[in-house]
């Protein structure tokens, strides 16, 4: 089969499905192409980055139609962070997505159909994850920094808070940072291998009453 896209072309796509992790599925001559940040029922047009025999991986350069789902990311780091990717969906809407995610699981591996119930949100769906695990590296001068990997690479952005996480979970990375710039603790340097501290690991006791 031949692909019908191009690298680094651009093309214009309707997004008719969403996948696993929410990224958006289109396809061009039956050929299926995977675009994060976009919803089911968008018109977009994307920039090819990588295609492969069987499929291929674009990314956004313009909404023509929104979803009526879309909503505006309430966190500054979310294009660039790899924490979380559903934060442009409303949240209702991101509930139905997880419902139909397990029913389409189950549908595939039983051979007796199942009836899957509605997953059940939460009040208030933030600061609800009570591990954080933040690596540490060195920014371009050369002093230590703490944040999270940037989606698919191992570039650290740097962050002052996060709306899944616990949020003393930033206040105590925050203090060991300093502790290892006041004290020159080495951090590992991805470069040359070398370096004692990589990564920050905070989990947060919960008791329920």
């Amino acid at each position: 089969m031949e692909i019908p896209v191009k690298k680094n072309s651009e093309y214009i796509v309707d997004i008719i499905d969403n996948g696993y992790e929410g990224e958006g599925i289109a396809k061009i001559d039956g050929y299926t192409i995977f675009v994060p940040e976009t919803l089911k029922g968008e018109r977009v047009k994307i920039l090819i980055l990588k295609t492969t025999s069987s499929h291929a991986f674009g990314k956004v350069i313009e909404i023509i139609k929104n979803s009526k789902y879309r909503v505006q990311s309430d966190c500054s780091s979310y294009k660039r962070c790899g924490g979380c990717n559903l934060r442009h969906i409303k949240y209702d809407e991101t509930l139905k997505m997880k419902t139909r995610k397990v029913q389409n699981l189950v549908n595939k591996n039983l051979s007796k159909t199942l009836e899957v119930k509605d997953t059940i949100g939460m009040k208030e769906p933030y600061n609800y994850r009570n591990k954080a695990q933040y690596p540490i590296g060195l920014d371009k001068e050369g002093k230590p920094i703490l944040g999270i990997f940037a989606n698919r690479s191992h570039n650290i952005i740097q962050i002052e808070d996060c709306f899944i996480q616990y949020p003393i979970s930033i206040k105590i990375a925050k203090y060991i940072l300093k502790f290892i710039q006041d004290n020159n603790i080495s951090v590992y340097n991805e470069k040359t291998g070398k370096g004692i501290l990589r990564h920050i690991i905070i989990r947060i006791r919960i008791t329920y009453k």
